[in-house]
């Protein structure tokens, strides 16, 4: 059964909120939502609780390896501010292999929140809220390595399964060599370390994070702009996905995002994302 949540929109009626009415604080780890809590409208799967389809291990976006482990991250407090304008006590996260996540064959989650550029292949798939972060295609390789665009097409390439940065290798890019499929970033970031294939290729942002405690062994050299970004999926036909659009419309307005941003990932990143040169695709 699904429950539908109906919040105050009035400071003075926080209290008596679903969030607070029992007395026990909202579980949102270490983030500290700023919006006003009840001012949306959602239905959830589970009463009180905002379920968040991801996938793990994702560093500064989502910190900690397990679901339970999670405790804050840009994409986490992003779900957090969510769930507190929703009037919603719980987040809790549901954890996927890639590939099931992109499937869309996933049941049982209220909003699905991975990093996920949105492409009109997955509108099929899924409903997308806006854009809430710019997302291009990042290209990292050993320290010194001889790869460059004019090069890139010729060498051994790793991408993401199910990953838009795989898509776009393969049709767009056309390389000599059949791209290697990863199941995970990690995947990837072990397998260029060990030279089983000369570049990586992925969100400029996934490979920044990924690779930014790789001590200067890995760099990422360049970036093609594809003009996208991430949204945040609800299932086809969901009665939540306009409230959703909304309320991340609000975020980018209200500057929540751009906060999320200072805390949670340009520490991470090691680099502003727009500094990594631009790519012309060869």
């Amino acid at each position: 059964m699904k429950h539908t949540i109906l919040g105050a929109v009035a400071v003075a009626a926080l209290l008596a909120s679903p969030a607070m009415a029992d007395g026990v604080a909202p579980n949102y780890g270490n983030c500290a939502p700023t919006g006003t809590a009840g001012s949306i409208s959602l239905t959830t799967v589970e009463p009180d609780t905002l379920t968040v389809a991801t996938v793990l291990p994702n560093p500064g976006w989502y910190n900690g390896v397990s679901p339970t482990a999670v405790q804050d991250g840009y994409e986490y407090c992003m779900a957090a501010e969510i769930a507190h304008r929703a009037g919603l006590k719980n987040l809790k996260l549901m954890n996927l292999a890639w590939d099931q996540y992109i499937s869309g064959t996933a049941k049982d989650y209220d909003v699905a929140i991975a990093s996920t550029t949105i492409t009109e292949a997955r509108k099929q798939v899924f409903d997308f809220s806006q854009p809430y972060f710019g997302s291009n295609l990042g290209v990292a390789v050993k320290a010194g390595a001889d790869v460059t665009a004019e090069t890139l097409r010729s060498k051994r390439i790793g991408v993401l399964q199910g990953n838009m940065g795989s898509d776009w290798v393969v049709n767009t890019l056309k390389p000599e060599i059949q791209p290697a499929l990863y199941q995970s970033q990690p995947d990837m970031v072990t397998a260029l370390m060990a030279g089983q294939v000369d570049a990586i290729v992925s969100d400029t942002t996934l490979v920044l994070s990924a690779t930014s405690g790789t001590k200067g062994a890995i760099a990422v050299i360049g970036q093609f702009a594809l003009d996208q970004g991430y949204g945040v999926i609800t299932p086809k036909g969901s009665a939540n996905t306009v409230t959703v659009d909304a309320v991340v419309g609000d975020m980018i307005k209200d500057g929540t995002l751009t906060t999320l941003s200072a805390n949670y990932l340009t520490p991470l990143f090691g680099a502003d994302p727009n500094s990594v040169p631009l790519w012309q695709k060869p």
